[in-house]
C-alpha cells in the first residue's frame, strides 16, 4: 500500500476516521508539493475539502477510491483552494464510465454564498452538464455565521463558522456522530475567536500557519489558538517550505500539547 499513516500511536483502521492531506503548500506550491486541500475519510468514503492539484490521482494514491465522495466543501474562492475542482469533476465523470459505475445520484457542492456564486461560474465554463450522462451537480450556500450546520450524513455532522481572511472564508468542524470524535480546519484564516470557540475542546485542529498578517496566521499564532482552545492536537499546514524547519519549535512555545507538521499524502487518525 502507498498509504503514509501518523498519528503517534497506531495505524488508521478501516472503521476509524482519519484526514488525508492533499497538499500542504501555502499560495505558492513548489516541487512534491501540492497547495492545502484535503479529505476526511471514514468507512472508504471521504469528504473533500477545497480542491487544488489534481485530486484523482492523489486520491488514489493514498488507496482512496475517487467515486467514493459524499461531497465537496469550498472554503473560500483563492485560486489555491479551487483551481482543481473541473478537473476533478471530469476525472469522476471519465472514471465513472471506465469502472462501469456512472454516477447517478447528483454531487453535492457547498461554499459560502460569494465563493458558490463563483464556483458556479467557474465550472459553467466548461459545460459539463451537457456531456452525455454527466451527474448532476447540486450547489448549497452556506451562510456566514458561527455554528452554521454545512451537511450532515451517516457519519459527520459538519459545522462551520467565518474567519478573517481577505475574502470571505469559513474553517469547518466534523464530529463523528457514533464517538463523539472531532476534526477541525481553519483554512486560510487570522488567528480569530471565531475559529477559537469552533475548536473547543477538538481532538484534532488542523490550523494554517503560513505567516502572520494578510488575514493568515503564523506557526506561534496557530499554537496559541489550539492551546485557548484547548484542542488535544494541533496539525500545521499551509505553510511555506522555507519556514518548514522552525514552524514546530515555533508552535510548541505556545503550545504544550503535540504538534505535528503535516506533510503531503500522509493521513492521520483522529
Amino acid at each position: 500500500m502507498s498509504v503514509s499513516v501518523e498519528n503517534g500511536a497506531h495505524a488508521v483502521t478501516s472503521d476509524e476516521s482519519s484526514v488525508v492531506i492533499l497538499g500542504t503548500a501555502a499560495a505558492l506550491a513548489d516541487f512534491g508539493r501540492a497547495n492545502t486541500y484535503l479529505a476526511v475519510v471514514r468507512q472508504g468514503r471521504y469528504w473533500l475539502v477545497d480542491c487544488a492539484d489534481s485530486p484523482i490521482g492523489r486520491l488514489q494514491h493514498m488507496d482512496i477510491d475517487p467515486l467514493a465522495v459524499r461531497g465537496i466543501i469550498i472554503t473560500h474562492f483563492h485560486p489555491d483552494h479551487v483551481f482543481g475542482l473541473p478537473i476533478y469533476l471530469m476525472g469522476l465523470y471519465l472514471l465513472g464510465f471506465f469502472k462501469k459505475r456512472v454516477r447517478r445520484e447528483p454531487l453535492a457542492i457547498y461554499a459560502p454564498v460569494e465563493a458558490l456564486q463563483l464556483v458556479r461560474a467557474m465550472v459553467g465554463l466548461y459545460q459539463m452538464q451537457t456531456w452525455t450522462d454527466m451527474f448532476a451537480l447540486e450547489y448549497h450556500s452556506i451562510e456566514m455565521r458561527p455554528g452554521s450546520v454545512v451537511a450532515e450524513d451517516e457519519d459527520f455532522s459538519i459545522v462551520s463558522t467565518p474567519t478573517h481572511h481577505s475574502v470571505s472564508s469559513i474553517a469547518l468542524r466534523f464530529l463523528v456522530k457514533d464517538n463523539g470524535h472531532s476534526l477541525v480546519y481553519s483554512s486560510d484564516t487570522a488567528p480569530c475567536p471565531e475559529v477559537e470557540a469552533l475548536a473547543w475542546g477538538v481532538d484534532l485542529l488542523i490550523h494554517e500557519a503560513s505567516g502572520a498578517g494578510f488575514g493568515h496566521t503564523s506557526a506561534a499564532e496557530a499554537g496559541a489558538v489550539a492551546a485557548r482552545a484547548n484542542a488535544a492536537r494541533l496539525l500545521l499546514v499551509h505553510y511555506f517550505p522555507e519556514a518548514k524547519p522552525r514552524l514546530l519549535s515555533e508552535a510548541q512555545r505556545t503550545y504544550s500539547g503535540p504538534v505535528q507538521v503535516a506533510e503531503d499524502l500522509t493521513a492521520y487518525a483522529w
